[in-house]
C-alpha cells in the first residue's frame, strides 16, 4: 500500500474534489487543506467576495475574460500560484506534526490552466517562476484523479456551476478537459489513482466505501477505477 501521508483529490470542475476531500479527511483523521484563496476564476464563484480578497486581480480578469488576449491573465495566475506556494510551505510545516494531511488540489493544477489562457510570452515568465516554487514543495504521496466525461462535467456545469461557469463558452471548457486529461494521462510525479465518478454518490456510504477501499490498497504507479 502506498504511503498515504499526503493525499491530495483533483478533477474537472465539479467532479467532486472539495467533497471527497472532506471525506477522506474525516476517515483518515487528517488536517485537510482546502484551495479556498488560490481558486481559478473559472472554478469557483460561489463565494465572489472570498475569492477576490484572495486575487486582487480576479475581478478584473472576469471583466476581460470574453477578449481574445486577456492583459488580466499572467497577474491572476501568478497569484494563483503564490497562494498556493504559500500553503504548500504551511502544509510543510505542518508535516511535523500531523500524521496524515489532505487537500482538494495539486500544487501544478494551475499549470494546467496557464497553458489554456496564457500567451507564449506570458507563459514562458510564468513556467520560470513555477520551476522555482516547484523545488520547494510537499510532495504528494497519492492524487486521485476524480474524471468523467466532456459531456458529464458540462451537464455538472449547468446543474451546479456559476453564473462565470455557465457563461464560459464550451470551446474553453473542452480546452480545459482536453488539458487535464492530457496532464494527467502523462502524469509520473507520484502514484495516481484515476476514479471515474459519473456512477459514485459521494452521499453514499457504499459508495465511498469501495473508494476508500480502493485509495488503501493502492499500489506505486497507476491504477484506475470504474465502478458498475
Amino acid at each position: 500500500m502506498t504511503d498515504l501521508k499526503y493525499i491530495a483529490v483533483e478533477g474537472l470542475v465539479k467532479s467532486g474534489k472539495t467533497k471527497l476531500a472532506r471525506i477522506l479527511a474525516e476517515e483518515f483523521k487528517a488536517r485537510l487543506f482546502l484551495d479556498n484563496q488560490g481558486v481559478h476564476p473559472a472554478e469557483n464563484q460561489a463565494r465572489p467576495g472570498l475569492a477576490s480578497q484572495g486575487n486582487p486581480f480576479l475581478n478584473d480578469y472576469y471583466d476581460s475574460f470574453s477578449s481574445s488576449y486577456n492583459p488580466m491573465a499572467l497577474k491572476t495566475q501568478l497569484i494563483f500560484l503564490i497562494n498556493r506556494f504559500n500553503q504548500q510551505l504551511e502544509m510543510k510545516q505542518k508535516d511535523l506534526f500531523q500524521k496524515t494531511m489532505v487537500s482538494n488540489y495539486i500544487f501544478y493544477k494551475d499549470g494546467i490552466y496557464a497553458h489554456t489562457v496564457l500567451n507564449d510570452e506570458d507563459l514562458d515568465i510564468y513556467k520560470r517562476i513555477l520551476g522555482i516554487f516547484a523545488e520547494k514543495i510537499h510532495p504528494c504521496n497519492l492524487v486521485v484523479y476524480l474524471q468523467t466525461s466532456f459531456a458529464e462535467m458540462l451537464q455538472r456545469i449547468h446543474k451546479l456551476g456559476s453564473e462565470h461557469e455557465k457563461r464560459a463558452p464550451t470551446e474553453y471548457w473542452r480546452e480545459i478537459f482536453e488539458a487535464y486529461n492530457y496532464y494527467f494521462f502523462n502524469y509520473k510525479l507520484s502514484p495516481l489513482l484515476v476514479v471515474n465518478v459519473e456512477k459514485i454518490d459521494f452521499s453514499s456510504r457504499r459508495d465511498i466505501d469501495g473508494l476508500i477501499r480502493e485509495i488503501k490498497n493502492h499500489k506505486q504507479g497507476n491504477s484506475y477505477y470504474a465502478p458498475a
